[in-house]
């Protein structure tokens, strides 16, 4: 048995119901459940046992988030992408950022190893931190089992709650620079005016930022505003909420820049919608052959999206059985057993 100190602060912070948050949440559940592995949680009364690893499951670049001495002899940290350096013009770390930056970096060698989400994000690491390639391990995520197809009932009481149009895209995420939202917003003026896209995520509401503003300003330039809804207000994880927007979608679609792994593409799987996505980074690796590509322009996303509403009936369907299956070759369980090997390697 493999004692391991697991932060899970991002269970009790701004990032409980974000990625990290969702990452944290599974990752130890499914731990435990192998019977391998006990999990000792920083707040916890472990009573003097002695964790063999600490578990850090996220790096922040200019945030303070590693530290330089561990509770126990081998450390192992979960970076999950290293988008900002790839994008520097767009994220600007500010003097304190750099510093901060620079003090991560130096954490980063007394890691044992780090587990990241795709070999995309290996090689961005490789470039971008010059971390030796054996120190870094390759671990795919799962979706959230919980979001699943809902039926008729259920997706008409979401409709009505958010005020869903009859016909719509889907983005489920996030408004950073890499998500390439403006182009989606233009790829609107190239598709049939009845459509409607639904961008849904708690940052989707007016602020005073510049992804913000890029959002309003191609709103205008495209003359689709009236064709754009935000969908934000989420209770906690929202779980039913997010799994009909999911099930209603004509299609969805990810037009990212790059990515660390992308699980709304496992999610719109799970719950039956097909995918148009960037044929970018580790969208590849987890699109795989159930996924219609596109280049990450509003005129190649159109003409993806065109394909997929083209399809008949049969097609659809037959495609979205396929997908299914494939976003169940990602699993928590798989997920956690590999976790297990790099402590195991680690440890040996």
């Amino acid at each position: 048995m493999i004692n391991v100190l697991f932060d899970t602060s991002p269970l009790g912070n701004a990032h409980a119901h974000r990625g990290i948050g969702m990452y944290t949440r599974f990752l130890t559940e499914y731990l435990e459940k192998e019977g391998k592995v006990t999990i000792l949680r920083p707040s916890a009364d472990d009573q003097g046992v002695k964790p063999d690893v600490v578990h850090y499951p996220y790096f922040d670049l200019f945030f303070s988030t590693l530290p330089f001495f561990h509770k126990a002899k081998k450390a192992v940290v979960t970076i999950h992408d290293v988008i900002p350096l790839k994008f520097k013009q767009y994220y600007r770390p500010g003097i304190k950022g750099s510093l901060r930056y620079r003090k991560q970096r130096l954490a980063l060698r007394k890691i044992s190893a780090i587990i990241t989400d795709s070999q995309a994000s290996k090689s961005d690491i490789i470039n971008e931190l010059g971390i030796p390639e054996h120190k870094i391990h390759v671990v795919y995520l799962a979706a959230n089992p919980e979001l699943q197809k809902v039926d008729e009932k259920t997706f008409a009481k979401v409709k009505k709650l958010h005020r869903l149009p009859k016909k719509y895209l889907l983005y489920v995420g996030d408004i950073n620079y890499n998500k390439n939202i403006p182009q989606l917003i233009k790829a609107l003026k190239f598709l049939p005016d009845d459509l409607h896209l639904v961008l849904a995520g708690k940052n989707f509401t007016p602020q005073d930022i510049p992804e913000w503003q890029w959002l309003e300003t191609q709103m205008a330039l495209s003359n689709v505003a009236e064709r754009v809804h935000f969908v934000s207000d989420f209770q906690g994880e929202a779980t039913e909420e997010i799994s009909a927007l999911y099930t209603g979608a004509e299609v969805y679609v990810q037009p990212s820049l790059a990515e660390g792994f992308g699980l709304p593409v496992l999610e719109a799987m799970q719950c039956r919608a097909p995918v148009v996505c960037s044929r970018t980074s580790s969208l590849i690796e987890v699109g795989g052959e159930h996924v219609v590509f596109a280049e990450p322009t509003a005129e190649s996303l159109a003409e993806s999206i065109t394909q997929v509403l083209e399809w008949s009936q049969t097609k659809r369907d037959q495609w979205l059985r396929d997908a299914y299956k494939w976003s169940q070759t990602f699993s928590w369980q798989k997920t956690a057993r590999e976790t297990i090997k790099v402590y195991h390697e680690i440890l040996s």
